[in-house]
This record gives structure tokens, sequence and C-alpha cells, in this order.
């Protein structure tokens, strides 16, 4: 296949191969050649399962003038949709047309089912079940997600749950307690035209794009679409667009072989095949690698690198064939360097030495990244302090994580329980320690403890506030210098300052006082950008939270009379910041989870690495032997792949089920690895794992079963 081919085909065109094949690189030349053609850019659909992947398309659509081009995924067509037809699907979806639909962010959708969830467990629901709030919250909410994205009736998440259950007694109420928790989540919201994520799915798919007037708005509107990476979208959206592709003037669908990384966020490739059908065109590009082998052009053994994930495979799975020839083996073992140490802190200590000796040997740092199962806070500070005292640059890339875990976020939340002593929020002192030790620059973590302990009280009635540095004690403002004791005392002026005025909201609180005390020079966010992100993603998410709740109007209260200090206070504020506390504001965002340089090597998990469809010429696994690497997070109240479209109504959830599902995921993902890798991957193996424990890991077996091979 190339361009031409590609940009001349004007029916629907099916393309599929391996990874690194250029699919991606062709569909956006594609796009292209429409735009050059003369199609206007608002006729373009390019519909993507993440907007993470859209960089090649916005690419060429920053080149083009003409007109904007429309780059959605699956929820983004639904919300638009759904915007613009509310009033003819409404009442049918059981809402209220003459109001609006509100739209809820992820937060204020666990906020939503925690005021259902509560109740519940104050009856007795969910007894026996160890879990974190935040997390029952969030599998609640997933369960109605999952039901959204395959297409089955919410009423039968437990009913699936159930089925599938092999363990104890007692887990089967457990299910039914998660079903009146959905169940009486989904009334509220629809009592009240609260859409979250799932509820705007399931009114696009069942009442509006069956609606003729919102299909003939699609059809008119959109004449040419580029479906990307359809493998890691949810059947729904396989759905609509077997009826929408045979509507189009052309039609451009790419199937990535071997992916499959989102499964368990509801990808289905089993499901995406069926759009193989309804294309008039079938295309399967080659490994390009083998193209480049076969011309003498192949570099730094690129060809036989890709070659290992398959070998892995089979060493995994035995009936997907079997391995190659030892001298095949022996030719692999050549492109792999192990790294092999008693204990995990030996471990990093040598991928830290072999990454500062691949840069000096001449290779560039951003062709080098870091690979590990999951990216700990513990193991991201090893990695970094590691990087930073062998002086090389790094950058860190993670999935979204809640913003309270932030240190600039959890400061900003402690100064704000000060400046608002009326809601009663008790800090400990090492929370206001460490809000202290983030904002004072050169502020120590043993300094702040010394000065939150003595500047920390509350009065009789349990409200919080903060003494001056002067009513401090002599000793304890010589250990922590007057120059530092002036800076607090700016913060503490500020916040006194700031109770006497009239009542703002806490999203505006939150911009003030980062304005107009922490970003100045002598504080902790000045020249932080990191840390000035991190604030201006929490003002983003206490903004978003209070417009919903008011919106909403739920709790029945405006702005109330303080009753000590007579400024009106702010009740959504308050309930944020408890809401916060609890871990249920997640404060999620599409965008993933950063620090570092914008340039260096990359220390990100497999999967991250994955998704987001990133190479390079070194990779280091880290902690082969971990289970980490094909065992999945158990999550009690739902399951990515009962409730999938795939699994059978009733049948049984083995040990051996679980087993298969974990070792097809490592498949991918280490095909998925070698494929992205042009040079060499080098496994990073420690005798003991974190715990002091030896570990035997699926992934270090199979490496194990190749490196005997090759010794025959």
């Amino acid at each position: 296949m190339n361009g031409t081919l590609l940009s001349q085909a004007g029916d629907g065109l099916y393309v599929e191969g391996p990874v690194g094949t250029g699919k991606t690189t062709r569909a956006a030349k594609h796009l292209q050649s429409l735009l050059e053609k003369g199609v206007p850019a608002r006729e373009i659909l390019v519909f993507l399962p993440q907007r993470a992947l859209a960089e090649p398309y916005r690419e060429v659509a920053s080149e083009h003038v003409g007109g904007r081009i429309d780059i959605l995924t699956i929820s983004g067509l639904a919300r638009r949709m759904i915007q613009r037809f509310w009033p003819l699907v409404a009442e049918d979806a059981g809402f209220d047309e003459s109001q609006p639909p509100t739209f809820l962010t992820l937060e204020t959708a666990q906020y939503f089912m925690s005021r259902v969830t509560d109740p519940l467990r104050e009856e007795g629901a969910f007894a026996g079940l160890s879990i974190a709030e935040s997390r029952l919250y969030s599998q609640l909410i997933d369960n109605i997600n999952k039901a959204a994205l395959v297409g089955f009736p919410p009423s039968e998440i437990s009913g699936r749950l159930e089925g599938a259950w092999i363990g104890g007694e007692g887990r089967e109420s457990v299910f039914g307690d998660a079903q009146r928790a959905a169940d009486r989540y989904l009334q509220m919201c629809r009592e009240n035209n609260l859409l979250g994520f799932g509820l705007q799915l399931q009114v696009f798919r069942k009442h509006l794009w069956p609606n003729d007037m919102c299909r003939n708005y699609l059809r008119g509107s959109y004449r040419h679409l580029i479906a990307d990476n359809v493998e890691e979208s949810v059947p729904i959206t396989h759905d609509i667009l077997l009826g929408w592709i045979p509507e189009m003037e052309s039609a451009l669908v790419i199937y990535d072989e071997g992916a499959g990384y989102r499964k368990f966020l509801g990808a289905d490739p089993d499901s995406a095949r069926r759009l193989k059908g309804c294309c008039e065109h079938h295309i399967r590009l080659e490994d390009r690698e083998e193209e480049e082998k076969e011309s003498g052009s192949a570099s730094n053994g690129k060809a036989r690198i890709s070659g290992l994930g398959e070998q892995v495979s089979r060493a995994l799975q035995p009936h997907r064939g079997n391995l190659g020839s030892p001298e095949e083996i022996r030719e692999l073992r050549e492109q792999i360097g192990v790294i092999q140490e008693e204990t995990y802190p030996e471990m990093l200590e040598a991928v830290g030495r072999g990454v500062k000796s691949l840069i000096e040997g001449g290779s560039e740092p951003e062709d080098i990244v870091v690979l590990a199962p999951f990216l700990s806070d513990t193991l991201r500070r090893e990695l970094s302090n590691l990087l930073t005292r062998l002086e090389v640059p790094f950058s860190l890339r993670r999935p979204s994580r809640p913003l309270s875990k932030e240190p600039a976020v959890k400061a900003l939340l402690a100064l704000s329980a000060m400046a608002h002593p009326a809601w009663r929020v008790q800090l400990g002192t090492q929370d206001l320690a460490q809000a202290l030790s983030f904002s004072i620059r050169d502020m120590d973590p043993i300094r702040a403890h010394l000065l939150a302990r003595a500047v920390y009280e509350t009065d009789e009635e349990g409200r919080p506030r903060l003494r001056p540095f002067s009513a401090v004690a002599s000793e304890t403002q010589d250990r922590v210098t007057y120059r530092l004791g002036e800076q607090y005392d700016q913060i503490h002026g500020w916040i006194k300052g700031y109770i006497g005025e009239d009542n703002q909201p806490l999203d505006h609180f939150l911009n003030r006082i980062f304005g107009e005390v922490l970003s100045q020079e002598g504080f902790g966010f000045h020249d932080n950008m990191s840390a000035a992100a991190r604030a201006d993603r929490l003002v983003e998410s206490a903004r978003k939270f209070r417009q919903v709740i008011e919106k909403a109007d739920l709790e029945g209260q405006g702005p109330t009379q303080g009753p000590a200090h007579g400024p009106t206070q702010d009740p959504i504020g308050r309930l944020y910041l408890q809401t916060v506390r609890k871990g249920v504001a997640a404060a999620q965002y599409v965008q993933d989870w950063s620090e570092g340089t914008d340039e260096g090597v990359l220390l990100t998990p497999a999967h991250t690495f994955l998704v987001q469809n990133r190479r390079a010429v070194h990779q280091f696994w880290l902690d082969v032997g971990s289970t980490g690497w094909h065992s999945r997070i158990k999550q009690p109240l739902t399951h990515p792949h009962v409730l999938s479209r795939s699994w059978k109504e009733g049948k049984e959830w083995t040990d051996a089920d679980e087993t298969a599902a974990g070792l097809d995921m490592l498949s991918r993902i280490t095909d998925g690895l070698t494929r992205r890798c042009s040079g060499q991957v080098h496994l990073a193996i420690s005798s003991r794992g974190r715990n002091g424990q030896r570990e035997q890991g699926y992934l270090l077996k199979a490496f194990q079963q190749l490196f005997g091979r090759a010794r025959r």
C-alpha cells in the first residue's frame, strides 16, 4: 500500500497490520490529501478511542486554514449531539426536557454516587468489604460505564457479576448492594438532569443515534471518516460505525494487530474486526522492518528485535506456535541486554549506570525509555533521585492520578482550611508542616514541623487558626530563622485579611492566594511551572465542581452567613474540600501526569508507553520477575472481562480464566514494546523483589525458557 492508493480510495477501506507499519502516518497523509482535493474540513471526522492519539492529525489540521477538522472520541460525539438535540430525546430518555442537562465530571459523578451510597452503607450495605471510599464509588460508576460501553442494560450489572463469581458466600449480597447503588444513582441523575459518562453514551446510543433528525444531521455534517485504532475502541463505537460507514463518501478504518491495550477500559479488538465487513477494500500492511531487511536497509537489528515479542508470546502461550530454532533465538538474544542484581535497590542503581553509559557512548537521552509495570510514588522518587544524581535528564509520564496526591495541591488545600475557619476542618500538624514546607522556599521539613506545631491551634468551638511568628517562642524562632519567619508572616497576614473579607467561591480564593502570595519570589510556587500547573488544575477542578453543584441545586443551599466571622461562607467550597479529603474528588484529566523536563530519558509504565504509541531505541524493562507485569488490579465490585460483550452471561470466572487473561495481555504488551524498539531491550532483574521475596513472574519464566533454548 502506498500513499497514492490510500488517498484515491473512495469507498470504505479497511487497513490492518502490526505496529510500526506506518498505518497512522499514511492515514494522516490521507487527511492531508482530502484537504488538498478541496474537501471542506467541516465534512471530515477523525474518530479516535482517546484524544491522546490525535497529535498526527492535529499537525495536519494546524496547517490547514480553511476551517476546523473535528477530531472526536465516542464520548465527545455523544456530548455534542446531546447538547444539540436534547429537547428531542430528553423525555424519552427519562429526563426533564424543559431543563438543560448538567454534564458531570469524574469527580462530581463520584460525589453524587457518594450521596446515594453512604445511606446504603449506613443501612449495612457492603458489609465485610474492605475498600476505600473513593475506590468504592469509582468501581460503582465503572459498572455503569461498562454497561454503556458494551451495550447491556445497567439493571443487569449484579446478575452478570454474580453469575461469574465462584468465591465464598456473601459476595452475592455485595453485588446486590452494587446494583441498588447503581439504580439509585441513575434515578437521581434522571430526576435532576445529571449526565455522567455512562448516561451520555446510553442516551446517544439508544435515543439519538436511531433518531432520524440526529442521523440526518450527522449524514449532512460528515462525509469523510478516518477511524484509527479501532481495536482500542468499545463495542458501541463499532455498532455505530457499522451503520455509519456505508453512508460515507469515503471511510478509512485502521486496525492495529496485536494491540488492545485498553481492554480493562472496555476496548474490544474482536468486536472491531466486524468493521472489515462493511468496507469494500481490504489491505494488510506487512512489517516495515521486514521490507527494509529485504532491501538491505535495516539498521542496528531493528528487523530482528521486532520478532522478540512473538517468541515471548509463544513461550507464554504455547498454543501460539512453537519457539524458533536455537539459532533464531541466539540471534534475538544478541539484542537483549540483561542486568541481574540481588536486591531491588542494586537493580535500580545498575539500570541508572546502564542509562548513563549509553548516553556517554553517544545515545541521545530521548532515545531511551525506562519501563515499569507500575510507576508508584516510591519508584518515581527513587528513579528521579538516581538520574538526578547521575546528571541524566529525564521526563516522567504516567496516567492521570488524583490531584489530592500532589504536594502542591496538598499545600493549597491545607491553606484553604486555615482561611475558612468556620468550616472547622481539622488539620494534623503534619498536614500544615507539609503545606509550609512546600509554600515557603528553603523551608525544610524539620523546621516546617517545628513552625507548624508552634503556630497551629483551635479555638473553643473547634475552629482552626494560625498564630503570628512573633507569638512563637524565641528558641523556636531561632531554629526556624527570622527570614523564613517573615515569609510565614506574609502568608499568615494574607489569610487573616482574607478571613475578614466577604466570602468568595473556593476557586476564586485559590486563584488569589496563588497569584498574590505563593507565586511571588521567596515562595514555593515561584518559577515552579509544574506546581503552577497543579494549582491551575485544582482551580479548574474546584470551579467545575461548584458550577455542577450550583446548576444541579441538590444541596438546596446558597451562600449562608458565617455565625462567628460575619462574612458569608461558601458551603460548596466546604463540600469540595471535604470531598477531596475523602479521596472522592479525583480531579483526573485526559492529560497524563508528568514531571521533569520535556526531554531526556523517559520514565513511564509500559502500558502508558504503548497507548501513547511512542517508540525508543533502547528500552529498560524494570523488575522483569515481578507479577505486576501480568496481574491486574483487584476490583471486588467490577470486572472488565465479565462485563464485556465477549463474556457469556452466567459463565463462571475461574483462576484459569484469570491466568489466561493475564498471559494474553502480557503477550500483547511484550509484542507491542518490542515492535516499538529499534535497538536493544535491556532486562533488569532483581533476585529479590522490593519486598525481599524471590519473584518468578511469567515474564521472567518466558525469558528463561528462551535463553535455555538459545544455549542448546
